[in-house]
């Protein structure tokens, strides 16, 4: 019981976070399909915005975030995403501030002959 008071203590505050004027950033919608496929030399450029509690997109700067960066190579400003190895799979996020998207999937497949 004690962990679910718990559970229940630290999701409220985390919704207390969330802004209440309208204005501020309450989700990321990631515009690139997952899995993404990525042939061994190739560049793919991820896309995501920013929305407000009406679903509005807001200007916001989106970071690109992995932690498979022997598999990839991320420009976490730009989303530009290119394989470093010809087969494998890797995982990537979007994030504005604290908040991030769900992971993205990212398939590398071999170069084309």
């Amino acid at each position: 019981m004690r962990v679910v008071a718990l559970l229940l203590i630290g999701g409220l505050a985390a919704c207390s976070a969330l802004p209440v004027d309208g204005d501020g950033v309450v989700a990321i919608e990631v515009r690139t399909s997952s899995p993404v496929s990525l042939r061994l030399g190739q560049q793919v450029m991820l896309r995501a915005r920013a929305l407000n509690q009406q679903g509005d997109s807001v200007p916001s700067v989106i970071r690109w975030y992995t932690a498979d960066t022997a598999l990839i190579v991320l420009d976490s400003l730009s989303g530009v995403l290119q394989g470093r190895v010809a087969t494998g799979s890797a995982r990537v996020q979007a994030a504005v501030g604290t908040l991030r998207s769900d992971p993205i999937g990212v398939t590398l497949l071999p170069a084309l002959p």
